[in-house]
């Protein structure tokens, strides 16, 4: 009896120390456990102060840009954007401005991104496009001798409109805005570009028909590729044509106005997408030129940029489309819901394109 009382005695005590053991560890996880949750906290803690005073000093940043702007412009900086307080974001900064026209508006939005991006990344240099992109029209270039076989559509180029592949600056432009965009400038001589070509559009279910459109020369635009500039004739943007329908921003901040309506190349011929069943596949972007000089590039569009799953570039003969921009239409048809008719990827709807009056009428109404 006493051997088994002393066996049992045993297996308890050894019951007892596997618990304490367990109970020794539990503490020693929880314990870790509380420390590690500490130390995370910490971390958290930390990252919030840090992503704060990033966001302040983002905010401050932003509003220091805007005033930057409006001194630039000679415009009234309000009281309440000193006194607004370091956190508050760029949209609430517009509504605290005087009441700015659309172009201002873009041009503001543009300096201020510019500005951060510059501001991130303040070693990254602005890409200037040192390759042959406009050789072709080069006076003593190697391809002079094709000028009379790229000037052979002459004839079909309006007459009230100035062909030239070279910007012409208005008087009223500040010296120092010239300079700084076109301070050297090469000389371009006045022919035809040979990776596009324009002709009248004769598809009666096209929006544009009848008028002119840009199509691609090449065999294979690739994404990306430079095809020509939009040129024209340079004004201060405040001072732009407003009856004039072939009007550019232009300008790093989009001061300036470049206008192809009686003065340009054949970039003016560029279409709208919108009612044609098709993605825009080209877009403007501003480039330097080997001399530095500031051109408005009109480019293939990148893939990522592009709204089509499949696209690949542009082929020969197919038609080159911008987006002139929401704001464009708007000031012209008013609700541009009721204007677009055919989205792209659509068929045509039946019956073909609805008349211009019926579209109008029920843009405005």
């Amino acid at each position: 009896m006493k051997s088994q009382f002393k066996k049992q005695q045993k297996q308890k005590e050894k019951q007892n120390r596997k618990s304490r053991k367990r109970k020794l560890s539990q503490q020693s996880d929880n314990s870790q456990s509380k420390q590690q949750n500490v130390e995370v906290s910490k971390k958290i803690d930390n990252r919030v102060v840090e992503n704060t005073t990033t966001n302040d000093a983002a905010s401050t940043s932003v509003i220091n840009h805007v005033i930057q702007w409006l001194e630039k412009r000679k415009k009234p900086i309000p009281d309440r954007i000193d006194q607004a307080p370091s956190s508050i974001e760029l949209e609430q900064i517009m509504r605290l401005l005087p009441p700015l026209k659309e172009r201002e508006r873009r041009a503001l939005l543009r300096f201020v991104e510019k500005a951060m991006k510059q501001k991130e990344d303040p070693g990254k240099e602005k890409k200037i496009e040192f390759q042959d992109s406009d050789g072709e029209y080069d006076i003593d270039s190697k391809h002079s001798h094709d000028e009379e076989k790229l000037n052979s559509k002459r004839g079909t180029w309006p007459a009230n409109v100035e062909f030239s592949n070279s910007y012409r600056w208005d008087a009223s432009v500040p010296s120092e805005i010239k300079t700084k965009y076109s301070k050297t400038v090469r000389k371009r001589a006045a022919t035809f570009s040979r990776k596009v070509y324009f002709k009248k559009i004769t598809d009666e279910n096209h929006p544009a028909f009848g008028e002119f459109g840009l199509y691609c020369s090449l065999k294979h635009a690739k994404p990306g590729q430079w095809l020509l500039d939009y040129v024209g004739h340079v004004t201060m943007g405040e001072d732009q044509n407003k009856k004039s329908d072939y009007v550019s921003d232009f300008g790093e901040n989009s001061e300036l106005a470049c206008d192809a309506d009686t003065y340009g190349n054949e970039a003016r011929f560029l279409n709208d997408f919108r009612n044609t069943g098709r993605h825009p596949n080209v877009e403007f972007n501003l480039r330097r030129d080997k001399n530095g000089e500031l051109r408005q590039g009109v480019y293939v569009k990148q893939k990522k940029d592009s709204k089509d799953a499949e696209f690949d570039g542009i082929k020969q003969h197919e038609e080159l489309l911008v987006s002139y921009g929401k704001s464009y239409w708007r000031s012209r048809v008013g609700n541009l819901t009721d204007f677009v008719w055919r989205l792209p990827g659509h068929p045509m709807p039946e019956g073909g394109k609805p008349p211009m009056n019926d579209i109008h009428e029920r843009a405005q109404s």
